[in-house]
């Protein structure tokens, strides 16, 4: 587990959630690997302004307030759709910024829909 403490923060991040997912339904079909393909684009672009998973172990640095990916996944009316369309035009929150798209905004549709369908799996309020 050394090791783990020694590799940059996303691809720790990364590892212990593959690894998490591997044993949690035995099941490595189309759906999970595309929430895997999801969250690995999340902690890459998303990161820094959202917390991403319920062990990110960095708070980020950007946009306080912001609010969580679980948090986004568990409002009513989030969707598939909702979702990669308002990554489409994302723009900073704070006035004081200018109003530059943000990183989710340049992805491709395809790492949008991951990243929608990552940020979905993690609803809980049913």
């Amino acid at each position: 587990m050394s090791a783990v403490k020694n590799l940059p923060l996303g691809l720790a991040t990364a590892i212990g959630f593959f690894l998490g997912m591997a044993g949690a339904d035995g099941q490595s079909g189309p759906e999970q690997r595309t929430i895997r393909a999801g969250h690995m684009v999340a902690v890459t672009a998303c990161i820094a302004c959202h917390v991403v998973s319920h062990d990110q172990t960095i708070e980020p640095v950007l946009g306080p307030g912001i609010p969580s990916f679980e948090e986004i996944a568990n409002r009513p009316n989030t969707t598939i759709e909702s979702l990669k369309s308002s990554m489409k035009v994302a723009r900073w929150h704070d006035p004081g910024m200018a109003a530059t798209l943000l990183p989710m905004s340049r992805i491709s549709d395809a790492e949008r829909a991951q990243v929608a369908a990552y940020i979905l799996s993690l609803r809980t309020e049913r």
